[in-house]
């Protein structure tokens, strides 16, 4: 479907709702983005067409190639920040740092390692590589997990690579490729950065799924081959099972939340499908993708991963370079999350030969329940914070949010200003989405603190259930 009087229309892909009422009142809260627009999907669609099948050959090239392909993006990225970054070149300068220094593995890890904490320091300006761009950049600006929000900033050159390496993962989840005929149905907050590439790999969304959502009538209607869900949602999808198989969905994929193996099994074997994870994040994007053999497979082509100060147990810290974003530099991000390397080196069962994890212990965010222990996922969750608190507001440093009872949650701030309503309004705001979430009335209190209290947890949380649920 399309609007033929809008001489720049789009195919509009949540169209698609097929009258359901209930299916076309959730599409209609969809948040549409910036980037989903006539000229980004043109770019997009014939990035695809040029390199889909160069980056599909990528996956079965030699550890050797790879790890030299990688060394002189790494060169390049470090050189070009340290010329044309202004916070690069500072940090590097300190260090001693000169042009074409980057010649071994070794030599890129001697460079430091910077964290949101820091980044966030530094004006965005001079975390750039030209500021006179600021304004048309990509924009995205999130609290993530942790409660302090940052903003990245990507050009269009980086969404486009970026939603083509998500296409070959999805496609590589499937017996046979996508087709450009083929739909992938999401149930989640965040979508991809076009919603089609000008009606090809098309994607209808649902932001949230309730039990009572006729998902199973709009699946045989739509007959979409993958399904990409929050975890939180598997549950769910066991009522829709045969509706699921009779329209054709020939995997499940997860992300967003951590799950682990046993429970994807276990999802895995009462649908009667594979589940797929993946571990990205909205700071860097796609990272690893699982496969069947359920490693995760190091995506080499955007970004370079190091696991530092491994425990006894292999578990370290995850060190991320993204080499997709030249705009603004992500070099050595200490990302927060602890993984283990896959102990053998050698060819994975499914045919590749890239580094890969064993297992990602992670962001564990807390999702909330409800009264009769129905889930509220956190990604639903952080989605009302950063709609309502974060990318308005600016003065915003941290913010913590805590279910204390079935029907009482609670928000921590942490304000270097006034906020950017009365803290009245946004309450209330925040109070009525987590009721519509919760599906009856919950009452939201706020306090004011200096600093968050911390927790016991590789990572502060922002997200924290308090409530047993009993």
């Amino acid at each position: 479907m399309s609007n033929k009087n809008n001489e720049y229309a789009i195919y509009q892909a949540q169209l698609e709702h097929g009258s359901i009422p209930e299916i076309k009142k959730l599409a209609e809260q969809v948040y549409k983005m910036p980037s989903d627009n006539l000229e980004i999907q043109t770019e997009v669609a014939r990035y695809w067409a040029r390199q889909s099948d160069e980056m599909q050959s990528f996956l079965t090239r030699q550890q050797r190639d790879v790890e030299a392909w990688q060394l002189a993006g790494l060169s390049k990225l470090v050189d070009d920040a340290f010329t044309q970054v202004p916070f690069y070149r500072e940090l590097y300068q300190k260090e001693g740092y000169e042009l074409g220094c980057i010649k071994s593995f070794s030599d890129f890890k001697c460079l430091p390692i910077v964290n949101k904490k820091i980044l966030s320091g530094v004006s965005e300006s001079l975390r750039v590589s030209n500021a006179s761009q600021l304004l048309q950049a990509h924009t995205l600006r999130t609290s993530g997990s942790s409660g302090v929000p940052f903003a990245v900033f990507r050009d269009d050159n980086y969404l486009k690579r970026d939603h083509a390496q998500c296409l070959r993962f999805y496609s590589n989840c499937l017996r046979t490729p996508l087709l450009e005929s083929d739909w992938i149905y999401f149930i989640h907050h965040s979508g991809l950065l076009v919603s089609s590439m000008l009606g090809k790999y098309r994607i209808f969304q649902l932001p949230d799924l309730l039990p009572t959502t006729p998902l199973g009538q709009h699946l045989l209607l739509i007959k979409p081959r993958l399904l990409v869900v929050l975890p939180s949602y598997l549950p769910l999808l066991i009522a829709h099972k045969k509706e699921i198989l009779d329209s054709g969905v020939e995997a499940v994929l997860v992300n967003s939340e951590s799950s682990s193996c046993h429970e994807r099994a276990y999802y895995s074997k009462l649908l009667e499908l594979p589940i797929f994870d993946e571990y990205s994040s909205e700071e860097i994007g796609l990272m690893a993708t699982q496969c069947l053999y359920s490693r995760y497979h190091f995506t080499e082509d955007s970004t370079y991963l190091e696991i530092i100060n491994a425990d006894e147990n292999g578990f370290g810290a995850v060190v991320a370079t993204d080499l997709k974003n030249a705009y603004m530099p992500m070099i050595r991000f200490d990302h927060g999350d602890l993984a283990k390397l896959h102990d053998s080196p050698s060819i994975c069962q499914c045919g590749r030969s890239s580094m890969s994890l064993s297992e990602i212990n992670g962001r564990r965010d807390d999702a909330f329940k409800t009264r009769d222990s129905t889930l509220i996922p956190s990604a639903s969750l952080l989605a009302i914070l950063d709609a309502t608190l974060v990318d308005e507001d600016l003065s915003l440093v941290s913010y913590r949010l805590i279910q204390k009872t079935a029907e009482a949650v609670e928000l921590l701030t942490v304000y270097k200003g006034q906020p950017y309503l009365p803290i009245a309004q946004i309450i209330n705001s925040i109070e009525q989405q987590l009721s519509t979430l919760f599906g009856y009335k919950v009452t939201l209190t706020h306090q004011e603190v200096r600093a968050l209290p911390e927790k016991k947890s590789y990572k502060r949380k922002s997200i924290v259930n308090e409530w047993s649920g009993v």
